[in-house]
């Protein structure tokens, strides 16, 4: 009898938690796909727009006839549709079904009021096709030979041998096509590659896409992006309660719920945010079941293949991305060699050599594969283009004179400057805690962990706040890390970079006072139950 009860008692502890899990996942997701929550973070709608428009080029081009447009898997594909600001919106516009024409005091939706000229959005494709000579060709079978055209202000403006031009008697200029003087068809899109990765997630997106209505597309793609990324968060943080406690797991899940930048970045299809946290997740995972051999490699395997998914997606954020994989074993290693448990700090000493050998190999062998189509083939001349015209830009050591002029100020900005800036939020770190707190928790945070460690130094609970202390100076490296070898493009970056400081930081900024407030409060009534 007492073995059926323990029997049910054990499955019911596993559907509470598989039921807490699902339901954690869930609330991710919908946070991170509709951001119900988070009202003052009201660039989300169209947060990084600009990158996502490369993933959604090839879809487009697709769409639109086009076969293989790049070698590469992402690019941005351009159209005659009318957004007014710069070339990359036209192809966010024409697959949101957004498009616009400029109207003012002469043109009304593109079109001219004296109905002999129009306007477009001025891009690659327009600037190529639209020229004197070429005829275009309108929804109700109007033709209109092109005899001057020029560009102002991201605009195309061209006149044409016709009168009385307009949208209600010849349609929207989007279904306007365009033939040269002989009567040819000529295309109705071009694709301009992107080059300075292997763009593994437009392939990917492509793909999917073709499982969906071409309309509403994005949008699943959205909403598979943020549940991979909630899968993995739910994951860490199931990790995180088994490693250390329901009290850090419910402070980080709460960050990673509540950040406006990880809410933001969570369902773009260019960051694939869920790449970011993917080789933390199997780190922490290695540091829970040091000695499983098992582990260790499911553990290796794991990192090689999250590593080499992030790099084929990009390359911003690598140092961060691959030091979250042994950021746990790196404060259960500085533990050990402080505690002077040789035997255990060798154990953990070679995990993290490992996860780190597997990192280096994924992160390389994505580097190579972008190499060799960079280069058509020659791995080392690619390698050397992605160093000279990539990795210099972005990183450190480019010479100003090499680069656009907009790039100078960045490659010549030092370390120090551009700490400095990632100091200051202009955000809220979470909802309800604005960004002038953070170096009051920095502060606030070491002051805990050495009073922790000073009142606690004789019991079992110094060696935690121990190891807090190292938890938090690696997960200030390992934010930092991109700051410092990320420098120039982290200088110019900070609408996306300060996303760097939720790899572990942020979370325990906040986590660390709330435990020394929970340590205490539990201290006074254990005391006060022990008088009675």
């Amino acid at each position: 009898m007492n073995g059926t009860k323990e029997k049910k008692a054990v499955w019911l502890k596993r559907f509470l938690n598989i039921g807490g899990m699902v339901a954690v996942t869930a609330l991710l997701t919908w946070t991170y796909f509709c951001n119900p929550i988070d009202k003052k973070n009201y660039l989300f709608g169209d947060f990084e727009a600009v990158s996502e428009a490369l993933v959604v080029g090839p879809i487009v081009a697709e769409h639109e006839g086009m076969e293989d447009p790049s070698v590469y898997g992402i690019g941005y594909y351009h159209g005659n549709t009318g957004d007014t600001s710069s070339y990359w919106t036209d192809t966010w516009s024409l697959y949101r079904g957004r498009t616009e024409y400029l109207t003012d005091d002469q043109y009304e939706n593109g079109y001219g009021k004296a109905g002999d000229s129009l306007v477009f959005s001025a891009n690659m494709y327009t600037r190529e096709y639209y020229v004197p000579g070429n005829v275009l060709v309108f929804a109700d079978g109007t033709q209109a030979e092109i005899k001057e055209a020029w560009e102002q202000e991201n605009h195309l403006y061209v006149t044409v041998d016709a009168e009385g031009l307009n949208e209600a008697r010849n349609g929207s200029l989007m279904q306007v096509h365009v033939q040269d003087a002989q009567g040819e068809a000529l295309p109705q899109g071009s694709f301009s590659e992107y080059p300075s990765q292997y763009g593994l997630q437009g392939r990917v997106f492509q793909v999917l896409a073709r499982l969906f209505p071409y309309e509403s597309a994005v949008t699943w793609l959205h909403l598979a992006t943020a549940g991979a990324l909630a899968v993995v968060i739910t994951g860490i943080l199931w990790l995180l309660n088994k490693k250390y406690g329901s009290l850090m797991a419910v402070v980080f899940g709460l960050v990673f719920w509540l950040s406006p930048w990880v809410v933001q970045f969570a369902r773009n299809l260019y960051w694939v945010e869920f790449t970011w946290f993917l080789p933390m997740l199997f780190g922490l995972w290695c540091s829970i079941w040091p000695d499983s051999r098992r582990v260790r490699l499911i553990s290796c395997l794991g990192v090689f293949a999250s590593v080499f998914l992030k790099s084929a997606c990009g390359y911003e954020f690598i140092t961060t991305v691959m030091m979250g994989s042994i950021l746990f074993l790196l404060a259960d290693a500085a533990v050990c060699l402080t505690r002077r448990e040789w035997k255990a700090f060798r154990r953990i000493l070679m995990n993290i050599f490992v996860i780190g050998i597997a990192a280096l190999l994924g992160f390389a062998a994505a580097l190579c594969m972008h190499a060799d189509i960079r280069a058509d083939g020659n791995v080392l001349e690619g390698l050397r283009s992605i160093y000279e015209n990539n990795f210099l830009e972005r990183a450190f050591g480019g010479d100003p004179d090499n680069f656009p002029d907009s790039e100078r100020e960045s490659l010549e900005a030092s370390v120090g400057e551009t700490l400095v800036k990632y100091f200051r939020f202009d955000t809220h770190l979470i909802v309800g805690v604005g960004g002038g707190a953070f170096l009051w928790l920095i502060g606030l945070a070491a002051a805990a962990v050495v009073a922790g460690m000073w009142l606690n130094r004789r019991s079992r609970a110094g060696t935690e706040y121990l190891r807090l202390a190292y938890l938090l100076l690696f997960a200030f490296l390992t934010s930092i890390s991109w700051f410092v070898l990320g420098k120039a493009h982290s200088y110019i970056h900070t609408h996306l970079n300060f996303v760097m400081w939720y790899f572990g930081f942020v979370q325990l900024i906040l986590y660390i006072p709330i435990k020394a407030v929970w340590d205490g409060v539990r201290k006074v009534i254990k005391k006060q139950a022990e008088q009675v």
